[in-house]
C-alpha cells in the first residue's frame, strides 16, 4: 500500500515545493542579473522573483505526476490507471500551491506587492503549469504500458535518462529572455521546455525601462498553451500505443499457449 503512487507521490510533491523555493528564489540572480542595481533594475527583479516564488515546484511536479503515471501502469488496467491519474494529477498541483504560496507570501511581506491572486501575468502561468500535471501524469500512464516489458534494470535506466533530460530542457526554457530565442516547434514537442519558457518569460513580461513600467510580449501564454498542448498530444499518442502494445501482447499470449 505505501509503495501504491498516490501515497508516496504527494509527501515527495510537497517537499520538491519546499526545496524549490530557496532554487527559484535565486532564478533571477542567475539566469538574468546577479546584481541588480537602481530603481529599474530592483522592480524587475521584484516583479520576475515573485513570478518564480509562486511557482516553485511546478517544473520538478510535472516530472513526477509523468512518473507516478508510468507506475501507475504496473497496478492498474489502463483505464482504471488514467482514472487515477487524473485525481493524482490535480492533487499533485494542488499541493504544489499549497506549500509554494505560504512560502512566496512570507518571503515577499513588506514588499507591498499585492495580492498574488490578482496578479493576471502569475495567474496566468500558474493555471498553466498546473492544468499540465494530469496530462503528464496520464501520459505517464501510456508510457509505463510501453516499458512494461522491460526489465526492471532497464525501465530504471530510462527513467532516469529521461529525467537527466528533462531537466536539461528545463534550464533551456529558464535561460530565455523576452522571447523563445529556439524554433518554436521545440516549444510544442518538448514539454519541460515550454513550461520553464512559460515561466522565464512571465517573469520578465515587465519592461521596467517604460515610464511607467508595463507589461510586454504575451506573459508566457504562447508556451503555456504549448505545454499543453504537447502534454496533451503525448497523453494522447503514448496511451494509443499502450493499446496497441497491449493487444499485441495479449495475441502473443494466446498464441504462446496454444
Amino acid at each position: 500500500m505505501l509503495t501504491h503512487p498516490l501515497v508516496w507521490s504527494i509527501p515527495v510533491m510537497a517537499v520538491l515545493a519546499w526545496i524549490s523555493m530557496p532554487l527559484n528564489d535565486a532564478l533571477y540572480d542567475f539566469w538574468v542579473n546577479y546584481d541588480p542595481q537602481g530603481d529599474a533594475q530592483q522592480q524587475e527583479w521584484s516583479q520576475a522573483t515573485r513570478i518564480f516564488r509562486y511557482t516553485s515546484g511546478v517544473l520538478s511536479g510535472q516530472l513526477l505526476a509523468l512518473l507516478a503515471g508510468t507506475a501507475l501502469a504496473r497496478r492498474h488496467s489502463q483505464g482504471a490507471a488514467l482514472a487515477v491519474a487524473a485525481v493524482l494529477g490535480v492533487l499533485l498541483a494542488g499541493v504544489t500551491v499549497l506549500v509554494a504560496y505560504p512560502m512566496a507570501r512570507a518571503r515577499e511581506a513588506g514588499h507591498g506587492g499585492g495580492p498574488a491572486f490578482d496578479d493576471p501575468v502569475l495567474m496566468r502561468v500558474l493555471l498553466h503549469e498546473l492544468a499540465g500535471y494530469p496530462l503528464l501524469a496520464a501520459a505517464g500512464v501510456g508510457l509505463g504500458i510501453l516499458l512494461a516489458s522491460r526489465r526492471t534494470s532497464q525501465r530504471i535506466a530510462l527513467l532516469t535518462l529521461l529525467g537527466i533530460a528533462w531537466y536539461g530542457a528545463m534550464q533551456v526554457g529558464l535561460a530565455q529572455d523576452d522571447e523563445f530565442a529556439g524554433p518554436s516547434w521545440l516549444l510544442w514537442a518538448v514539454p519541460p521546455i515550454a513550461a520553464a519558457t512559460a515561466v522565464a518569460l512571465a517573469g520578465l513580461s515587465l519592461d521596467v525601462w517604460s515610464d511607467p513600467p508595463v507589461l510586454i510580449g504575451d506573459w508566457g501564454h504562447s508556451a503555456g498553451i504549448a505545454l499543453l498542448a504537447g502534454a496533451g498530444a503525448y497523453a494522447l499518442g503514448l496511451n494509443l500505443l499502450g493499446v496497441l502494445v497491449e493487444r499485441h501482447r495479449r495475441r502473443q499470449a494466446r498464441a504462446d499457449h496454444r
